[in-house]
This record gives structure tokens, sequence and C-alpha cells, in this order.
């Protein structure tokens, strides 16, 4: 994990000491929290393109779909969208169903950082992770999944058809936080603050991502999992 990620990390979760940096220590979101991470790094740190902690209620109720993105002075003006599942929130966690089911953001950008917490993916047959590089109704993109009970995968999932590019043994308990990075051609994955896994894109794979800049949410399977405190920021080093 780099420097500036340490700090921003260390910031998020209030700690005074800088150590190992633990992901799943970060907590819900606000605006205090938000703002730390934008400026404890300083130079080079990443900025927030847009985040969700699905906690606050929307005028689309427990729905996903249209849902205004919550605490929009510092998680921007977007709004979700379904590409495949009902999505709907209990309680400020965040479910799906139908397999392969993604709802995503616009962040503008193939470049980019993405984590969320995902809760309940330590149990076999749970397949949960974060989205990069989507690209909305023709579902293509890139997906960081939890494979319960200690697996995390790399996936390029091009509408029906699921390659997984990459695969590591991990650690997950009943909370995990799983961040996907691409910068150029590589992507890395991390859970829980230590990298899983890196893989170089080749030529045809990123000509098949070229349209994706959404960053959103994956589900494939697991009747109990759950999601909370998605942020995506721009690219930085894992």
């Amino acid at each position: 994990m780099s420097p500036r990620w340490i700090v921003a990390f260390a910031a998020w979760a209030s700690v005074l000491t800088i150590g190992v940096a633990n992901a799943s220590v970060l907590g819900g979101l606000t605006p205090q929290t938000l703002e730390a991470w934008n400026q404890a790094g300083g130079p080079g740190t990443p900025t927030i393109l847009t985040c969700d902690n699905f906690a606050l209620p929307a005028a689309t109720g427990a729905a996903l779909a249209s849902r205004p993105v919550q605490l929009p002075a510092k998680c921007g003006s977007f709004t979700w969208t379904s590409h495949l599942g009902t999505w709907t929130i209990t309680t400020g966690q965040l479910r799906a169903t139908t397999a392969n089911a993604t709802a995503s953001i616009n962040a503008g950008t193939t470049d980019v950082s993405a984590e969320a917490t995902v809760l309940n993916a330590n149990g076999a047959s749970r397949i949960a992770g974060i989205a990069i590089n989507h690209t909305g109704a023709t579902r293509i993109y890139l997906a960081a999944a939890l494979s319960g009970p200690n697996t995390v995968q790399l996936r390029l999932v091009n509408g029906a058809t699921i390659t997984t590019l990459a695969s590591a043994t991990v650690t997950i308990g009943a909370s995990a936080v799983v961040r996907i990075t691409r910068i150029g051609t590589t992507v890395t994955v991390s859970v829980n603050g230590t990298l899983a896994l890196t893989r170089v894109l080749t030529a045809g794979q990123v000509t098949t991502l070229s349209g994706g800049t959404r960053v959103g949410l994956y589900w494939n399977s697991g009747t109990t999992i759950r999601f909370t405190n998605m942020v995506a920021t721009t690219a930085a080093s894992p």
C-alpha cells in the first residue's frame, strides 16, 4: 500500500497512529470523513468521484434504481442505474437479486479506484463485489468479486460471458472491503487493505472495456450478502 493511501485510510478511520492501515475499519461515510479522505494526504491524494453509504431515506424509498447518492456535497449529484436484478436498501444495507446483477454510477473515467464493504460473503456459493469500467446497458465491465469462503476473483463480464482473469486465496470475514484499481492496462485487487492480485490487460481486453466509465456493485449469488460504503476515487496505487 502506498504512503498516500495509508495516510488517507488513517484519517478516515480517525486514528492517530499511521501503521498497518486496514480498509475494514473505515466505518460509515460522513461529510467529515470524506473531507479527511480528500485532505489528509496532501498533493497526490486520490479525489473522490462518487460514494454512497445507503443510509438516508430518498424519494425512491427502498429502491436503488434512480436513487440519488447520499451526502451529495461530497459524493456528487449522481443517481444510480440498475442494469440487472432488483436492488433494495434496508436499514442502511443494500441487497440484490438475479445472478450477475449490477448497479452503477457514471464516474467518467476508465482509470479509477473503487471499493465497497461486502457483508456475509464468508460462505460457500456467495459471490459479490465491486465493478469498474461498466458500459451501462451493454453490460461490459471488470468485477473484483469475493467468492466465499476464501477466494477473490478478477472477472471480465461481457454480457452473458464471464471470464475469470485471475484469482487468489484471501481471508473473508463477515465484513470485508474489496477494492479494484485500474491504471492504464494494469488492474489490481485488494481485500481489507492487502493486495491480492495484479493483472495486465491484453490489447483486446482494453478495446472491449474502452467504453466503460461507470463504477458500481456486482452480485452473483448469496441471499445473505449485503453492501455498504461504496467509494470511487481517481486511480491510485493499492
